[in-house]
């Protein structure tokens, strides 16, 4: 009789057995992906702000202007930019910084390089219009018009408004050639990734 009732109950178990070992995959799938989800959703619209804590960290450290070259500059900035948290979240795995002579790109021949941007017309309408704004106050208002364009797709819009976010960061009295640095900053780092931009944006403020 024993027997029997083992014989009965083992499908019971193993159907049981089964249903919770599928449900722990399924768990454990979708776990991760609501994680990344969070983590990109929050990163995206914090950019400038991590902007924002490499330049002071990158100050804290660089208190008595010890690094002054642009070798250095760059250097002690990877350094203090990898042990931000926030930084290394949005980090890709082939992520490297920019060179001297890519940094002077956007800091020294940004003219040329303004130029030469590889962008739509639309984004250029929207940047010709920054560098003609008089006060850097009005920049605000400007964000409503790209969060509301249908004709900006979505990495055209978060070009724009971590360009206008750094900009509305710091006092440039409406200063071109200034807005110009920091739209070649953002868009040239754009081509490999947010952390470029971040890294390009945080090194000329920094600089200048």
């Amino acid at each position: 009789m024993k027997k029997c009732y083992l014989l009965l109950s083992l499908p019971i178990l193993l159907f049981s057995c089964t249903n919770d070992f599928d449900e722990s995959i399924q768990e454990q799938q979708g776990q991760p992906n609501v994680v990344s989800n969070i983590t990109t959703n929050s990163v995206s619209i914090n950019l400038s702000q991590i902007v924002t804590e490499l330049v002071t960290n990158y100050q804290s450290v660089n208190e008595s202007n010890l690094y002054n070259t642009l070798s250095e500059k760059i250097i002690l900035l990877k350094n203090v930019s990898s042990e931000n948290t926030n930084f290394v979240e949005i980090v890709p795995a082939n992520f490297s910084v920019p060179t001297e002579e890519e940094a002077k790109k956007f800091l020294f021949n940004y003219d040329q390089e303004y130029i030469s941007l590889k962008i739509s017309s639309k984004v250029e309408s929207y940047f010709n219009s920054i560098l003609e704004l008089e006060y850097d106050s009005e920049l605000s208002d400007m964000l409503y018009s790209i969060n509301t364009d249908d004709q900006l797709n979505s990495s055209e819009k978060k070009l724009l408004i971590f360009t206008v976010g750094c900009l509305n960061d710091h006092n440039g009295n409406g200063d071109p050639n200034w807005k110009k640095r920091m739209i070649v900053a953002a868009t040239s780092g754009f081509e490999g990734s947010s952390a470029n931009a971040v890294f390009n944006v945080a090194l000329l403020k920094i600089t200048h």
